[in-house]
Formats: structure tokens, sequence, C-alpha cells
């Protein structure tokens, strides 16, 4: 019996009921009521709508706790005499990680410069400054830094050895906390240094010195404390001293070297007249759970063209580096990246390197050049695009791939009006 036989059923005997009759049975030549044994299910209840910003739903209670701790910390801004500086470029993680929400990407003004200089292997960061990041704030390389002077002027030779810049961009952290929940194994098996099968494409895994990298522009960083650590310091001059430290590396041991984000085991200090460190444990904790907990984007609803697109994507082999799923121990993490890094172009070539890349026959020992695979996941929302930001449309930023990524540019390029349209579709759905 299907639902509309037993809801005019029910309707008839509550009729027969009104009238003083005793008949449940929906007529006279109406079976007697009953219950179908096997009714059509309800279709699946939607999935809890996850909006940018929000915590992942396996959270513990405690760890909930944290991450909304932690939120407040993210936002918070820092005053000087709570160890703001002396160097600094802002004065909270949201300043360049707003949007859409706290945790999200950052708009082009933001930008931030990273500079470094000598001759390989003798490179170092300019003096005054403890990392390559340039403050537009405080007081570096003997020269006043204020709102009145502008930024100190990046000079193109100390010592008579050349100067090394770059800009960067804000990157979001939506769900990256789950990289860390991917192995070493996992990332190395899609890596091919020396371009083996011949495809043109030779990505190949970036090492902080402390452990294989993840996060960052140049996956130039292990963990989230030490992605946390560094940018604290380098970009607000809080300083802070480790939590696990080595302890905390992600998948195999560490590496031999130490360049890239910071020394691990190390704690952190500055000579602004406040006692270091400058954030608590508890604090800083706490800011690790923001970022490590954050909910990944959710997909929307693929409409048709998002479903064609998502074919002529994988066609036109943008899948060789933006891996729709890589496995973790909490399962598939769909962010469409590889985590490795490629070289990207001459155009999009940078000129300051990070970390240690494994080894390669047909790349240098050094990153310029090279770019982490960026996460496809929610990108809708974190324009402008690339390292440096210099795309201010998804359609921009595909034409501007070069180098490993040439291939698949001129594929898309050759596709129909329609096909290129079906493809920016299925990455909005994202």
């Amino acid at each position: 019996m299907n639902r509309l036989i037993i809801k005019t059923t029910i309707a008839a005997c509550l009729a027969s009921i009104t009238l003083g009759t005793t008949s449940c049975s929906g007529g006279s030549d109406s079976p007697p009521l009953t219950v179908d044994p096997d009714p059509t299910p309800d279709p699946d209840p939607p999935l809890p709508v996850v909006n940018p910003g929000d915590p992942r739903a396996d959270l513990t209670p405690d760890e909930l706790a944290a991450f909304n701790r932690g939120r407040e910390m993210f936002v918070k801004r820092f005053k000087p005499s709570e160890g703001l500086g002396p160097l600094y470029n802002a004065t909270s993680c949201t300043s360049c990680h707003s949007k859409p929400v706290p945790g999200g990407a950052s708009d082009l003004y933001r930008n931030f410069y990273v500079a470094t200089w000598g001759s390989a292997p003798f490179i170092f960061d300019l003096p005054g400054l403890p990392s390559p990041v340039v403050p537009a704030f405080g007081s570096s390389l003997n020269v006043p830094l204020s709102l009145q002077n502008g930024r100190t002027v990046i000079p193109e030779f100390i010592n008579s050895q050349p100067v090394a810049s770059d800009q960067r961009n804000g990157i979001p952290v939506f769900g990256t906390g789950l990289f860390e929940l991917i192995s070493n194994a996992t990332i190395l098996a899609n890596a091919d240094p020396d371009d083996a099968d011949g495809d043109g494409i030779s990505g190949r895994a970036n090492n902080d010195g402390v452990g294989l990298g993840r996060f960052g522009s140049k996956a130039q960083a292990n963990n989230i404390e030490l992605f946390t650590r560094a940018p604290l310091f380098n970009q607000m001059g809080i300083s802070s001293i480790p939590l696990q430290g080595l302890a905390g590396t992600v998948s195999l041991g560490h590496g031999a070297l130490m360049q890239g984000t910071a020394t691990p085991n190390a704690p952190t200090t500055d000579n602004d007249g406040v006692s270091d460190p400058e954030i608590s444990t508890q604090d800083l904790s706490d800011l690790i759970a923001f970022s490590r907990f954050l909910a990944p984007p959710q997909k929307k609803v693929f409409n048709n063209a998002a479903t064609r697109g998502e074919q002529s994507f994988a066609q036109v082999g943008c899948t060789d580096c933006h891996i729709p799923s890589l496995e973790s121990s909490k399962g598939p993490v769909e962010a469409f990246t590889d985590l490795l890094i490629h070289n990207m172009g001459i155009d999009l070539a940078g000129e300051v390197s990070f970390g240690t890349p494994q080894a390669s026959s047909i790349d240098p020992t050094t990153t310029e050049a090279e770019w982490r695979t960026a996460p496809l996941w929610g990108v809708s929302n974190v324009a402008p695009y690339l390292h440096d930001g210099r795309a201010p449309t998804i359609l921009d930023a595909i034409l501007l791939h070069g180098g490993e990524g040439e291939a698949s540019r001129t594929a898309f390029q050759a596709l129909s009006a329609t096909q290129q349209d079906d493809i920016l579709e299925f990455l909005r759905h994202l």
C-alpha cells in the first residue's frame, strides 16, 4: 500500500469518526487499514551546511572549545604593549587571512615582501631582519619604517651580492589541518622529480629541514605549529616558545637541513621591551587549534555545467597536479592538490628559495621557480589568485599557467567557449 492510499484511508477513517460511525476501513469496498510493511524510504536528509570558518564536525568537546578560543586569538589585534613589533607587517592574523571570513585569504593590498641576499649556497636574511619577511613597520636596515615614510626600499645589492625579492599574498587555511593527516608516502607516491614518465610534469616534494613540507606557497612548512609560530613572529613580532617542536613533526622523521620557516625547538625572542614569550602557551595552543580544526570548504551541488566541467577538467590534464583527493588517516581529503612543488614557467618564477627540495636531475637544488599546487576547494571565495595575487579571476590564473602547467593551459585554450565555461563553473562549485 503506497503512502497516497494510506493517507486517503486515514482521511476516510477520520471522516467516519466525525460522522459518528464506527467504520475505519476507508469504505465498504476497501480492505481493512494496514501499514505498508516496506514503504518507500524518505530521501536522505541534506548534509548539514558547512560555512567558511566553521569548525570540523569530528571535534571532541575539548577540541571545539580550543577552536573557539583560538578564533578569538586569530582576530585579536596585538598592541605594542603586548609585544607587537618591533618589526611587523600586521597587527592580527586576520590582517592577512580575512576573506571571506577569518581563516581565509587577503586582498592584493595586503601583499608583503620576502627577500634574501647572497649567492647559493650562501643565502642570508637582510641585515637587521630575523627572517626573509620584510616588515612594513618598525625599524630595519638602520632606516626607520613608519606610515609617514613608507616601506624601506629593498636594495638591489648588499656587499656587492645580489638581493632577491618576491611578493606574497595571504593563503587561505580552511581545512588545511587535514594535510597533517596525509602521510609522506602518499605525497611522495605522486612525485616525479626526474619526469620519468615523460609527461612534462616533474612535481617534487619540499623539505623544511624538519620534515616533508605541506603548508605555504612552496610547501615550506611541515606542520601547523611551525606554520603558525613563524608568521606570528615574522609578521607581527610576537615571540613564542615551541609546544611540541620536533616531536610534532608530521609523518616521517625530520631532515638534515634547517632551512625554511623556523627552528622547531628554538624560542623566538626580540628586544621590544616586552618580556618573551609574548604569547602564552595556552593562547598559542588555541591559535594552532583554530587553524588545525577549520573545516574544509563544502562543495555545492553540481549543476549540469559543473558535471561536464569536472570531466573536461580531467581531460585537459589539470588533475595531473590538482589531484582531486588524497587519502588521510581520516579518509579522503578532496582538496585538489598534490602538495608538491612545480616549475610554473618563467613568467611566474620568483627570486627567493625556501626549503630543500627533493633531488632532481632536471630541476635545480633551489625552489625559486616552483610553487605548491594550490588547493582548489573553496577557490571561488578566495580571490585574488597565485602566490602573489596577480590573477584577479580563476580564468586569469589558468591562463598564467606555464612550465609544467603549460600543456594543460594550451589544452584549455583549445576548448570551445562552452567547455571553458563548464570548467569555470565546476571550479566555482568546489
